[in-house]
């Protein structure tokens, strides 16, 4: 089956397998029912590339799973992938493979900070920034987004306040920014990066949504000026363009000689990065060969963006959206609703049906809004902005 032939308005029943975004006791636990619309897990609801299925499964039709050496194949597809796509051109051999993302964040902060350090967010950010922060005994430290008319920017003279403190060694970017879905300017980017260069402040970028964007074009930080890899980590996977969260691994891009060496001697001393076969073949068809379903999947999502914001305006006042630059996951603003963080949490679960994410798990710049993946066949969104709309006419 070619990337064209699949239909993403066709549903996957995924609970045919274990999937923690339907489990219903999960769902039970956190949100206290079982019987909503599951938005709040940030993976999507397609099945993947036929290039990537089929790679799995000549993997799994051999039938011997032993010992793979590294292959210098996958390494220059990535970098291939990223000089091809999105202008930013690396060396190969400065990527180090990692089991997760957040796996990355957690060593970077680790290594490249001291116990009690100040480590610079910017909220509403995801919320997992400040557990990775705190669990490893540094000082989380907010430089928030500023929402105005034309979205949310980034507020240049609080961050200099803030790097200027030589307690604060780190900042963490998110490129394209979750759960805002904004894809930052290279403009934007040029100045944090001066900003936090001339401070010594060192910056890890989290950038794994970078390849799902269908409005603004996406800049990896690297890339905005001749010196900008020499501070920053890159942090990236295919897990998210890709919809391989549970198969796929995660990479870090160093090119600063010193940090490269800390962070591959890390990862050798701990035995953690050896490659995992059905990740490799995953991975390697993702990034070789299956550009034209990402194409896809970004036109089906810049679709669904806009069912999202015709049936706001036409038929849920008081709901607004804010726009995003890319990502699957969109930013509703329900602050017109006059409801407390805790009254629109059971809004969403007990009116709406919505299994989502409540604006305040991000910060409390997040009060008032939610986070709701539409990674999903329109018909299911559909659905749930009908639910919406009910409930919101109901109050």
């Amino acid at each position: 089956m070619s990337a064209n032939e699949i239909d993403f308005d066709i549903p996957v029943d995924r609970t045919e397998v274990p999937t923690l975004k339907f489990d219903g006791d999960t769902m039970q636990s956190l949100f206290g029912r079982a019987d909503l619309w599951p938005s709040w897990v940030a993976d999507m609801d397609f099945r993947a590339a036929p290039a990537v299925i089929e790679a799995l499964q000549r993997r799994v039709d051999h039938g011997v799973f032993g010992y793979e050496p590294t292959r210098g194949e996958l390494a220059a597809a990535i970098a291939a992938w990223y000089a091809d796509r999105h202008g930013w051109h690396f060396r190969a051999d400065r990527i180090l493979y990692t089991p997760r993302t957040l796996n990355s964040l957690a060593v970077l902060i680790d290594l490249f900070s001291g116990e009690g350090d100040g480590v610079i967010v910017q909220p509403p950010v995801f919320y997992d920034f400040k557990l990775l922060i705190r669990a490893a005994g540094r000082r989380l430290v907010k430089n928030p987004l500023v929402l105005g008319d034309g979205g949310y920017e980034m507020d240049f003279d609080q961050l200099e306040q803030v790097v200027a403190d030589q307690r604060n060694s780190l900042l963490i970017l998110c490129n394209p920014h979750n759960p805002i879905g904004r894809a930052w300017h290279e403009r934007d980017l040029s100045i944090l990066l001066e900003i936090c260069r001339d401070n010594g402040v060192f910056v890890i970028a989290d950038e794994i949504h970078g390849d799902l964007c269908y409005g603004r074009r996406y800049t990896p930080l690297a890339s905005v000026a001749a010196d900008a890899a020499q501070h920053c980590a890159t942090c990236l996977s295919p897990v998210k363009s890709f919809n391989l969260a549970g198969v796929a691994g995660s990479m870090i891009v160093l090119e600063d000689d010193d940090r490269f060496a800390r962070c591959r001697h890390w990862y050798d001393r701990f035995e953690i990065g050896k490659n995992f076969v059905f990740s490799t073949a995953a991975m390697l068809a993702a990034y070789r060969d299956s550009a034209d379903w990402l194409d896809r999947v970004n036109d089906y999502l810049r679709q669904n963006v806009a069912l999202v914001r015709d049936k706001l305006v036409r038929d849920i006042p008081g709901v607004r959206l804010v726009e995003p630059d890319g990502t699957f996951l969109l930013w509703f603003d329900f602050r017109e609703l006059g409801l407390d963080a805790d009254q629109l949490a059971s809004f969403l679960v007990r009116d709406a049906g919505i299994a989502s994410n409540p604006g305040h798990w991000f910060g409390r710049e997040g009060v008032g809004f939610a986070r709701i993946n539409i990674a999903c066949p329109r018909v299911r969104l559909v659905a749930a902005l009908e639910q919406l709309a009910k409930a919101v006419r109901a109050l």
